[in-house]
């Protein structure tokens, strides 16, 4: 069996598409796949949480009401 290590990105939720591989239609393979554990996990819940805080706290509001998305590019 020849082994290939192929690196791809998750695109959509649970799904994992491969392309261009040395197989032709009907080939059996076998698929290993190795999911890296994320150290900074704990960082990233830690600075959500922060963020999430401050945002809570905020007190910025606007004056005015927003200009519509035509006002914006001179569409009036």
């Amino acid at each position: 069996m020849t082994e290939i290590r192929v690196e791809a990105t998750i695109e959509s939720d649970g799904e994992l598409h491969l392309r261009q591989l040395p197989c032709r239609k009907g080939d059996r393979v076998s698929a290993v796949l190795s999911i890296p554990t994320h150290s900074e996990d704990g960082e990233r819940q830690a600075a959500r949480k922060r963020f999430l805080e401050l945002a809570k706290n905020s007190t910025f509001t606007s004056v005015e009401s927003y200009p519509s998305r035509d006002e914006l590019h001179g569409r009036d």
